[in-house]
Formats: structure tokens, sequence, C-alpha cells
């Protein structure tokens, strides 16, 4: 489905060699939007007297990249904060501002707008706005920057090498996609409204693919990272975990930090469980200090309280139990199932190494645990045990 934006950002030829690269969008057109005159020539433009913005006019199929994903990639070329002024290009026709031309729109532009505001305290000098005219620039400024490889752009190399790998990504992984996982994949992880899922996106690959995708960009910078977490598409978020478990070997400090900074990315369970114990887990595991874990499990989001008690894999595996036992106490009230199963598959790890840490635990708390919970947790006790602990007995009934 074909949608358009208009994404003022300074000079129209940086911003347009930087939006053209990323998947999804189909066509730019780079001219001059609100205004105050007809039809404007550059020579009018240039001179800030006619209300013109140089603009970057996009049109993207909206089921390969959402509006929302495009205009937090916009907000990466920009600095948000500068009045009027984006690099060393001064004047009001070089202000930032994002145009729609369908009212439908408005919402999610202010909705990203206010994400992107909450980690400033000062107003950001980005005008959101409907669009109320635009004319196209002259043909020698279309495409400037692929005709020209050589010339002006007032964006760095950096950020132009940012948007050229992000799409590499998002591209590999679409390469993978399966039309049938496509279909099951959001029927599997809940994505119905209302269910804990909503809203989630699936390109339709599978873990292997994405792992494999997750290497060939191992070396990828933060801020890509940082990028995949915000985006709608499952497997976007999955690779930049994938890649942030790779990073953890070199820089852990670095990683354990970006990881629990971004925790409004990690929020499904499998990439929960194909993270915390690799990189929240295996990070405490040398250190006494594990408050971190007890902040998690007191969150109000579901995600985050998962974290914590799967981050504890790598402690059980390393025979120490002690944050799993207290975690689970903690959590013993837990209402949604996924973490009643987490707790639960916490629980029986640890009784998989010594059933008698598992079974003093079920002695005290059998009888209140939640269905889901004890279940999971005794399933690898002999029958005996289990026909016990679910009847809400201890051994020394």
């Amino acid at each position: 489905m074909e949608m358009n934006i208009y994404f003022a950002g300074g000079c129209f030829w940086g911003t347009e060699h930087y939006v053209s690269q990323f998947e999804g969008v189909i066509k730019t057109e780079v001219g001059y939007a609100n205004g105050n005159i007809p039809d404007p020539t550059y020579i009018q433009v240039y001179t800030d007297k006619t209300g013109y913005a140089e603009c970057v006019k996009v049109v993207y199929d909206a089921e390969v990249i959402t509006l929302a994903t495009l205009c937090r990639l916009f907000f990466r070329s920009i600095d948000p904060l500068s009045l009027n002024r984006q690099g060393e290009d001064v004047g009001t026709r070089y202000r930032t501002g994002i145009y729609w031309d369908d009212e439908k729109d408005r919402s999610v532009v202010e909705s990203v707008f206010g994400e992107l505001q909450s980690k400033f305290d000062r107003p950001l000098a980005l005008e959101i706005c409907p669009l109320d005219c635009f004319y196209t620039a002259e043909e020698y400024h279309q495409k400037y920057l692929v005709k020209n490889p050589d010339g002006y752009c007032h964006l760095s190399l950096e950020t132009l090498r940012f948007a050229k790998m992000y799409s590499e990504v998002t591209e590999s992984l679409r390469s993978c996609s399966d039309e049938e996982k496509k279909t099951v994949l959001p029927r599997f992880f809940k994505t119905g409204k209302g269910e804990y899922g909503e809203g989630d996106m699936f390109m339709g690959v599978t873990v292997p693919e994405v792992r494999r995708v997750a290497k060939r960009f191992r070396n990828c910078s933060f801020d890509l990272l940082e990028a995949l977490l915000e985006s709608e598409w499952h497997e976007c978020r999955l690779c930049a975990l994938l890649i942030l478990r790779e990073k953890y070997a070199k820089s852990p400090d670095e990683a354990v930090t970006f990881y629990l900074t971004h925790t409004d990315g990690i929020n499904n369970w499998d990439l929960v469980d194909l993270s915390a114990p690799y990189i929240l887990g295996i990070y405490l595991l040398e250190r006494e200090d594990r408050q971190v874990l007890y902040e998690l499990a007191d969150s109000s989001v579901l995600w985050e309280r998962r974290i914590a008690i799967v981050a504890t894999l790598m402690l059980i595996r390393n025979d120490q139990f002690n944050d799993t036992l207290q975690l689970a106490q903690i959590l013993i009230d837990s209402k949604h199932d996924l973490m009643q199963k987490a707790v639960g598959w916490m629980l029986r790890e640890v009784g998989k190494k010594d059933e008698s840490f598992l079974l003093e635990f079920l002695d005290r708390y059998c009888m209140i645990m939640p269905r889901t919970m004890l279940r999971y947790s005794i399933e690898k006790l002999s029958s005996d045990l289990r026909e016990t602990y679910m009847k809400g007995l201890s051994r020394y009934r």
C-alpha cells in the first residue's frame, strides 16, 4: 500500500539520499513545502522570503516500512534542537519538519514526536503539521547525490553508512521470509487486540535465519542496534538482541547498559528468553550486587519481570540458586501465565541441578503457587511427587 510523507531535514540533497536507502521507500522527490507563493523557484526559496522549506516527498510501502519507523529513522538524520539550521546550512528554508497529506497520519507523527521530545528537557525545533502545498524542485536537484557522488551533503558519512546498513539488515531478513510462517507466527505470538503481543509484526523468518543475519552484521554500531530495537518488525528486534549477545563478549559493560536502557524493544517472550540469560545473566555471574534483578522483578512491565527471572538461568547453570528462589517467592502471585511459566521453568531448572532445593521450595509454597507455575516446576519430578504437590501437599503432610 503506497503512502506519502514529507520530510524537511535541512538541505534536501542529503535528506533525499538518506531516506531513499531504506527498504520500503518506493520513490523520493525533492521540492518546496508550505510557503506563500505559487510555484517557487530555487532562487526564490533561497532568499528565505517565501516561507518554503526544502523538503523531500517520500512514497513508501506501508506493508514494508511503517510511518512510525520512517519518522524515527528521519529523526536520526537531524539535530532536532537546532532552529533553522542543519549542519552548515542556515535559514528558514532549512528548518526541520514532518508534513502529512492524510489526516490519518497525524496521530502517528504526533506519537513519535512525543517519543523524541521525552528525551530532551527543552522543546524540539521541529514542526509537525499538515502539508499545505508542495512544489517539485528543478530537475537538477532530483537525486542530486546519485548524479554527483562527490557533491555537497550536510549529513556525515557515518549517518549515510547507518542508513545503508540498516537497509541491508532489513532486506537480508526479508529475503528469508516464508509466507506460511508470516501467517502462523502472529497467531503463535498472540498479536491480536488485547493479547500480550498486540501490534507485533512478523516477516516470517525462522530463528536460525535471523541468527545467520545477526552473525553477518555482528560488527554494526550500537546506533544501528537501537534503531532495529525500535522497529515494529519482530525479527529486526530479535536480530538486534542476537547481535548484542555477540557484542557482549568484547564490551560487557556497554552491552549490559544498552540492554537495560532499551527494554522497551524486548517485548515478547522469545526476545527475553534468547537474550536475558546471555547478556544480563552472564554479566551477574561473577558479581555480588544483583539488585537490578529485584528492581526488574518489581516493574509494572511484564517483560521486565520476565527478564528478571529468566536471566537467572545462567546463574542456575553455575549452581547459584539463591536469586532464582528469592525471585520466585517475590513473583509467586503473578497473574500472567507467561510469568507463571517462566517462574516454573526456572524452578524446574534448579531441580534439575539439585532437586533438594526445588523440593524445599515446593514444600513451603506448593499450596499457594498458581497451577501453571506448579505444573511447570514439577515436570521432571517422579510421578508420586508430582501427584503430591498437585494436591497442594508437602512431603511432610
